[in-house]
């Protein structure tokens, strides 16, 4: 039979790893963007990430789905506790945003120059040309861009001479690429933006930041969870239409 001392020492370790435990059970409300639920555009990688920042600190996180610009309203207005993802913009501050960046970068995305090889253009002098990009995203750029909403229609605007280069995500935009087979249009990596989450401005999110920045140590740090992050991040590859 233990000693007394021996069974004190049991339950206090149990109570340890128990409080531990309730540390970190928390619930938390996710706003997501309807998008996720498409499924050509990989939608179970980011909802997967989300429910595994749950899972691997025994938090319940609920998620509901919105438009996007809904959805970052959400966040915006306190009716959400984190909206993801986003792409931190480079030119305006948190409080013109509306809202707090988280402190992790969950991942990255790169952004492409596409133009025509027949008429290549100074990518330091941008503000020279006539410049488009996704119409959801203008405001990632400090000169004027046109915007677009169709990836199809931008490439083939850029084809036929109607712009004079395409800016954005390549991992999207080299799938309508080759699709299209468009053999004159030249693309180089533009910029990498960080991706984060979104969080109530002003340090309402600080415990929402602190669950976040938890997860994402812990699942960077396992060799488990390694394949997630790969199929987020694809890494940018330089090739060109011979």
């Amino acid at each position: 039979m233990p000693s007394l001392s021996k069974i004190l020492i049991i339950l206090s370790f149990g109570f340890f790893c128990t409080s531990l435990t309730s540390l970190h059970a928390d619930s938390f409300k996710a706003s997501l963007p309807d998008i996720m639920l498409d499924t050509r555009d990989k939608p179970s990688e980011f909802l997967g990430l989300v429910y595994l920042w749950g899972e691997v600190l025994s938090n319940d996180i609920s998620v509901e789905y919105y438009p996007f610009k809904r959805s970052i309203l959400n966040v915006i207005s306190k009716q959400a506790d984190f909206h993801f993802p986003l792409i931190k913009n480079p030119y305006k501050s948190n409080s013109e945003l509306g809202f707090d960046y988280s402190t992790a970068v969950i991942t990255q995305v790169n952004f492409v120059l596409y133009t025509r090889k027949d008429r290549p253009i100074d990518i330091d002098n941008l503000s020279a040309y006539n410049i488009a990009t996704d119409a959801a995203h203008m405001d990632l750029f400090n000169f004027p861009v046109e915007g677009i909403f169709s990836v199809d229609g931008a490439l083939k605007k850029l084809n036929s001479g109607r712009i004079d280069g395409y800016i954005f995500s390549g991992e999207v935009t080299d799938v309508v690429l080759k699709e299209l087979h468009l053999t004159n249009i030249h693309r180089q990596l533009y910029r990498t933006y960080d991706v984060h989450a979104i969080l109530p401005l002003g340090g309402q999110g600080n415990k929402t930041d602190q669950m976040i920045t938890e997860a994402q140590a812990t699942i960077l740090a396992s060799p488990e969870y390694a394949d997630v992050m790969k199929n987020i991040y694809v890494p940018y590859t330089e090739w060109q239409f011979e």
